[in-house]
């Protein structure tokens, strides 16, 4: 079962600088645009299964990109932790997938009946 999109405060990204390749960890607030370089990043509602099913952390966001004072959407849709390259971010510099939805408190969601 999944989460309510209400439900999840706080989410989990890794991160690939592809000129530098260093992986790092991004941690947003659903909701709250968060900028990485150029890229301003929007989670909508990020979904997680409970721990007793297959793990599966879904996250709705919008990635846009600003650029000499515009503004373009680069991605706007569905990432899956479990397949990241599934719906990918198309970037030359980042690349970006969930990792996890947690509570404020950083616990990790589970689903409630």
């Amino acid at each position: 079962m999944l989460l309510s999109p209400a439900s999840a405060q706080m989410v989990t990204f890794k991160t690939l600088d592809k000129v530098t390749a260093k992986i790092s960890r991004l941690e947003t607030e659903v909701g709250r645009p968060t900028v990485l370089g150029p890229l301003t990043i929007t989670v909508r509602t990020c979904k997680t299964t409970p721990p007793e099913e297959p793990p599966e952390t879904s996250v709705y966001l919008e990635i846009d990109e600003s650029r000499e004072s515009k503004t373009e959407r680069l991605f706007s849709g569905w990432m899956f932790a479990s397949s990241p390259g599934l719906n990918g971010l198309e970037h030359p510099v980042y690349d970006l997938w969930p990792e996890s939805c947690k509570m404020l408190a950083d616990d990790v969601l589970i689903g409630k009946e």
